[in-house]
């Protein structure tokens, strides 16, 4: 019996999707050498954000009715790679799949735009043979601060913060600090390093991550910290007039304001990655320990 061709879907991500854009499948074909790439148009063109999410929503159940129909042998060679609604999407068809005990090879969700707290994100990983790959960025400017700012999803999204707590069978890959400098990309955006660190959510970073990462490279070893309010990053003064340690490690400190009962996560040079509500902090701080050993 003949052994068939690893296929991948790449899923694109808003305003990018009834074609892709130049460069985009042969930077996907470059990450899957041995493999058939296809490029998977949907409803994703609409300038209004919410009528576009609303269409991703809908348009996974699609995706996932077309691979419930395949062959198993086909299932099972498959691999989905989406970016930006397009890991939205990605993350939905993997929850409708383990619903119904199916599964796929493998995904790789880029710069998912999902709240960091939505329940399929918890099941995305029964659907798949290997780990699914979280590819996310911290600094991810249009998640961290545009989607959170008008996202209207009460929470940041997953592919700038991870999930609060781990999930099963997927690993979140955090993008080097220097992944704009090494990867190209094209337009107006490539005209300096400034230009392309505000467009650091562009997809060709994250396949060139990705494309890494499949390739044998380790992990950044960067710390994933689950984030609360929306904030920024930077230096605090470690007084402890003001706060009280609950929880420490490897010079990471969970502390707590004595007066107004928030909390917030320091790293060991004492830069504030995280604040919120106790409860969530405590959740993020686990997962910061669960990473440290």
């Amino acid at each position: 019996m003949a052994v068939l061709a690893a296929t991948v879907w790449f899923i694109p991500g808003w305003l990018r999707t009834a074609e892709p854009h130049e460069g985009i499948m042969e930077c996907v074909s470059n990450a899957f050498p041995e493999a058939s790439v296809e490029f998977k148009n949907w409803d994703g063109d609409n300038l209004v954000w919410p009528l576009s999410v609303d269409s991703a929503d809908k348009e996974s159940w699609r995706f996932a009715f077309e691979i419930a129909m395949m062959p198993p042998e086909a299932r099972t060679n498959l691999t989905l790679v989406g970016h930006s609604l397009g890991g939205r999407i990605t993350a939905r068809v993997l929850a409708r799949l383990a619903e119904n005990g199916l599964k796929v090879k493998q995904a790789i969700l880029m710069g998912a735009a999902i709240p960091a707290n939505d329940p399929d994100l918890a099941k995305m990983g029964l659907a798949t043979e290997l780990p699914v790959l979280a590819v996310c960025n911290p600094k991810d400017h249009v998640l961290r601060y545009v989607y959170a700012t008008v996202g209207g999803e009460g929470s940041v999204a997953f592919g700038a913060n991870g999930t609060p707590t781990p999930c099963t069978n997927v690993v979140e890959c955090v993008t080097p600090t220097n992944i704009t400098r090494e990867a190209s990309i094209d337009g107006i955006w490539a005209k300096s390093q400034a230009l392309k660190d505000i467009a650091n959510h562009h997809e060709k970073f994250y396949l060139e991550y990705a494309r890494r990462i499949l390739g044998g490279e380790e992990p950044s070893g960067k710390v994933m910290v689950p984030q609360g309010f929306p904030g920024v990053e930077g230096h605090v003064m470690d007084s402890m007039v003001w706060w009280d340690v609950l929880d420490s490690s490897g010079g990471w400190k969970l502390e707590k304001n004595k007066v107004t009962g928030h909390c917030r996560i320091i790293d060991p040079d004492k830069l504030r990655k995280a604040w919120g509500r106790e409860s969530e902090m405590r959740s993020a701080f686990e997962k910061v320990k669960q990473q440290l050993k």
